[in-house]
């Protein structure tokens, strides 16, 4: 294939079966694997009728385990004798290269933690030279024709050029025009590996240019291909890898760039990223390795950073919102480890569902949230109106009777002030403690109420039956002053008069108690109360049990105190123990 067309094949016909299914098999053949893959079908415009940037020109959907060929495309880039290479592309990323998105997740937190804030992964570059190396060997030619007939093409030319304009505290290389120089230093890479002679690939014109602008260009794209393959672990590839084209980066968040075969990958998961987030570790003999070969030094930050930053650089180049969605997922599971540190975890038991009651229904209007929607009840009551004229149902907890409960519900107020980090961002010790009392409450079978609360305006949850909601609804964080909200306490001491109550503070709680009819409040909101509990960080008690003198008395009060922060969960989960034991 490398020389000429296949037999049957012209530049311009169309693609027949017979003539896929063969390079299908070849491609195959070249991996010597048996895939569980549909052979290949035509790739269908993402938005059929418009122009189509950024149409890939292969890639696996997992889903359907089918891989797709952007035919046309291949045939306009005139590379059309380099079907079986790309086939075999697409199969190598499946079969080895990274064969599991958990050790592309991996290679992703590494790389923020050498390039913090890197705008783009580099993990596809890195893949794509493991797998072109293979199927090189064989197909090398077949791989130029679509690398050069991509610079052709407008995504080609247009996005990848250079990005950044100004770089502080750093000298920045004149910029040469044309692709980036980092894209040119992975194509001279392919230039070097497959001997071809300098231009082939890299575009001729800018050869001297990349050459005064970053001296040694040409020599350190073949001393990569020398030593690159030559490293017998992965871990140490990458990091390399890392170093070399570190040189190519002037501003991290800039990074962009498009390569032909850039839709092969997958992206990691919630839970691939979790594990890569708790992968540190298994890094640091390569990182001694590749310090002690000079590869990094110490403008490269190579020390392992607290969990909560590492999921802060894993997530923070993302676009939107999703960044956010996701970051918040993995803080979760950060804590939920920590919580099940304090605490027994109960054996799983069948889920029920949640004990919720629809509402009257309501007409749904332009602006209200569209999982409301009854569609069901709609299409029953409007008839042909039904997608005009939607009704929606909010759901209401259905609250058991007290007598029900095997522990009591659980009230728990958590000052979320600005002396406090947000739990995102650092790790807040009071937090912790609200779900190691939640999760605690709930694997015991009771129900859990969060009020989150600053200066003004507290947060409120419904009743929650489930840890994920709990845990969640306890990430809430406000920022400001404090304020404790006894008239929220009165008023829910009224409503759930049976419930158990935890207010987790500081002094800050023993100053608001100061204020004018503040005590007098909670104490009624306490008599009317199962329990209250004043968890407080104090490096002394004497203080609290002289503001809080006048209550100190009662059988329905408690104080609870810890000296550091650091012992705050330890302290929660023997808490939840004695208040909650049945």
């Amino acid at each position: 294939m490398a020389g000429g067309h296949p037999a049957g094949m012209s530049a311009g016909a169309a693609f027949t079966p017979e003539e896929v299914e063969r390079c299908w098999r070849d491609a195959l053949a070249l991996w010597d694997v048996h895939v569980q893959l549909s052979p290949p079908e035509p790739h269908q415009p993402f938005r059929p009728g418009e122009a189509t940037p950024n149409e890939p020109l292969a890639y696996i959907d997992l889903v359907r385990r089918q891989v797709f060929v952007h035919f046309e495309l291949l045939a306009r880039m005139g590379a059309r004798d380099s079907l079986t290479a790309v086939l075999a592309h697409e199969i190598g990323h499946h079969v080895r290269f990274p064969h599991t998105l958990g050790w592309d997740a991996e290679l992703r937190v590494l790389e923020q933690r050498l390039i913090p804030g890197l705008g783009q992964s580099l993990t596809n570059l890195f893949f794509d030279l493991q797998v072109n190396e293979f199927v090189g060997r064989t197909h090398a030619e077949a791989l130029c024709q679509v690398y050069r007939g991509f610079l052709r093409t407008p995504d080609g030319r247009d996005k990848n050029k250079r990005r950044s304009k100004k770089t502080k505290g750093k000298e920045q290389a004149p910029d040469p025009g044309g692709p980036s120089p980092l894209f040119c230093f992975y194509l001279a890479i392919y230039e070097e590996l497959w001997r071809r002679e300098p231009g082939h690939l890299v575009p001729e014109a800018l050869l001297p240019k990349l050459e005064e602008a970053y001296p040694g260009f040409r020599a350190q794209a073949r001393m990569f291909v020398q030593t690159f393959y030559a490293l017998p672990d992965p871990r140490l590839q990458f990091l390399y890898f890392c170093a070399a084209f570190i040189r190519f980066i002037d501003l991290p968040s800039e990074v962009g760039f498009c390569i032909p075969l850039a839709g092969d990958l997958g992206t990691p998961d919630e839970g691939d990223l979790d594990a890569a987030v708790q992968s540190g570790g298994r890094w640091e003999d390569a990182l001694n390795e590749a310090r002690a070969n000079g590869w990094l030094d110490d403008s490269h930050d190579t020390k392992e950073s607290d969990p909560l930053e590492t999921i802060r650089r894993a997530t923070a180049h993302l676009p939107g919102n999703d960044g956010g969605r996701l970051r918040r997922a993995l803080v979760a599971r950060y804590y939920r480890r920590l919580v099940d540190q304090y605490i027994l975890k109960l054996p799983a038991s069948p889920s029920k569902p949640e004990p919720y009651l629809r509402t009257i229904p309501e007409a749904w209007e332009y602006g209200d949230d569209p999982t409301t929607i009854d569609w069901t009840l709609t299409v029953i009551s409007q008839g042909h109106l039904a997608a005009v004229a939607p009704l929606r149902r909010e759901l209401e907890a259905d609250l058991p009777p007290p007598s029900d409960l095997g522990v009591p519900a659980l009230e728990i107020y958590l000052d979320t002030s600005g002396s406090m980090p947000n739990p995102q961002q650092d790790l807040n010790a009071m937090t912790l403690a609200a779900q190691v009392l939640s999760a605690s409450a709930l694997r015991k079978g009771a129900t859990v109420r969060g009020i989150i609360y600053s200066a003004d305006n507290p947060i409120v949850s419904p009743w929650m039956y489930d840890e994920e909601t709990a845990r969640d609804f306890f990430f809430h964080y406000i920022g400001g002053g404090t304020w404790f909200p006894v008239e929220v306490m009165d008023e829910l001491s009224v409503e759930r008069p049976d419930a158990l109550r935890v207010v987790i503070s500081d002094s800050d709680f023993l100053y608001n108690m100061r204020q004018e009819n503040a005590l007098p409040r909670f104490a009624r909101a306490m008599n009317r109360s199962r329990r209250v509990v004043a968890f407080l960080a104090l490096p002394d008690d004497a203080p609290a049990r002289q503001v809080m003198a006048p209550v100190m008395g009662s059988p329905r009060f408690r104080l609870a105190t810890v000296q550091w922060m650091s012992d705050f969960g330890r302290a929660a989960a023997a808490l939840a123990d004695a208040l909650l034991e049945k």
